[in-house]
């Protein structure tokens, strides 16, 4: 997402990046992010030294991740900047990042939180295993301190999903919430003229993200049997990179491939009849769904899968609650019931509202509207 803003708004603005990356590997994009940024400043962090500020943190009251990302040289290297150079708003991603903010700073400051982690992590409890339920909870009030504290200080915080801005708000009562959608490379994900593989069904995503993991779970347990009642030749390719254990042993199922890592998902949305985004989660903006809606893939998704989208259902995708209702909508769409017509309105719906291009809009009127903007902070 920050890679996308900085592409659509270097055009127009002089941009200065610092960003944590581990020295000993390629941060994907660096060379293209270093012509579009006027520079670009990388604090090395690896992953031992990440994980002992973590287990430091045990000593604190801070998130648990807020202290993976802990950095002398990082803050001094933010602190340094501030003081030498006048701009006009400053971004920080992510909640981990807010730690950064100077007390002493006096300019526009903007803090892009993407999905509020609070609720993902209250919202996950309920298919969570119990032993891991503690330690969520552990975080999330650490969390809500944190976030509760430092939200003050920004002129904005940034959602992808307007539901989140009103249900976040909530929590954080004197913060000004704005919602800056999620978008799509809509010239990158489009459908090429390749033959859909018949009885093909491909779920996409980090296959170790818990929210997915839990997704595939369900789907493969309570959606797939009755999909294959029906349609005993469907195929279900699980397309993304970490595995989880049980994600794996999905693959002794003939019905079941898992690839692990690609390079590219296009070519898996681009052969499939159906993609599934069965999440149990609403929170944020479930990008698989655009990039299957984006590369004319028809797609079914949950209630929960839709969150961040609000898309139609039954006119750009279909949205199923139960098991049943999701497997007859896969299986009408295996067998080309209005495949043509979803197809074709799923990629619109995409290129009308959840383009890079808006997104961009979005954020730049923001800063331009913060632009010099000088607050009495506390």
């Amino acid at each position: 997402m920050l890679c996308r803003h900085i592409e659509r708004l270097a055009a127009r603005h002089t941009i200065d990046l610092v960003t944590f990356g581990d020295c000993r590997a390629q941060i994907v994009g660096i060379d293209t992010i270093k012509q579009l940024c006027s520079t670009v400043d990388i604090i090395p962090l690896t992953k031992w030294r990440a994980l002992l500020n973590a287990s430091l943190g045990i000593f604190t009251d801070k998130p648990f991740q807020v202290c993976y990302y802990r950095s002398r040289i990082m803050a001094k290297a933010i602190e340094s900047r501030l003081r030498h150079i006048h701009y006009d708003a400053v971004i920080f991603q992510l909640t981990r990042m807010a730690q950064y903010l100077p007390r002493w700073y006096r300019g526009a400051a903007v803090l892009n939180m993407v999905d509020p982690l609070v609720l993902n992590y209250e919202r996950s409890l309920a298919w969570r295993t119990w032993y891991i339920r503690t330690a969520v909870r552990h975080e999330i009030a650490r969390l809500v301190r944190y976030e509760t504290h430092y939200s003050t200080r920004f002129d904005r915080i940034l959602l992808n999903a307007s539901a989140d801005v009103r249900d976040y708000q909530g929590l954080l009562k004197k913060a000004r919430l704005e919602q800056v959608p999620y978008g799509v490379d809509i010239n990158y994900f489009r459908p090429d003229a390749i033959t859909r593989q018949p009885g093909m069904i491909v779920i996409t995503g980090n296959m170790g993200y818990a929210p997915n993991v839990d997704a595939v779970k369900y789907f493969c347990r309570d959606i797939f049997p009755l999909i294959l009642a029906q349609e005993p030749a469907a195929h279900l390719w699980l397309v993304g990179a970490r595995p989880s254990p049980v994600i794996k042993m999905l693959a002794n199922d003939n019905n079941i491939t898992v690839t692990g890592y690609v390079d590219d998902v296009r070519p898996y949305l681009n052969r499939a009849m159906v993609s599934v985004c069965p999440v149990r989660l609403n929170v944020g903006t479930q990008t698989k769904v655009l990039e299957g809606l984006a590369m004319g893939t028809p797609v079914v998704t949950s209630s929960e899968g839709n969150h961040g989208i609000r898309g139609a259902s039954g006119e750009h995708f279909y949205v199923a609650d139960t098991p049943f209702e999701f497997a007859e909508r896969v299986v009408s769409l295996l067998r080309g019931h209005r495949w043509k017509e979803l197809s074709e309105n799923g990629r619109r719906f995409v290129k009308e509202h959840s383009s890079w291009a808006i997104s961009a809009i979005k954020l730049e009127n923001i800063l331009n509207a913060l632009a010099g903007q000088t607050l009495n902070r506390q």
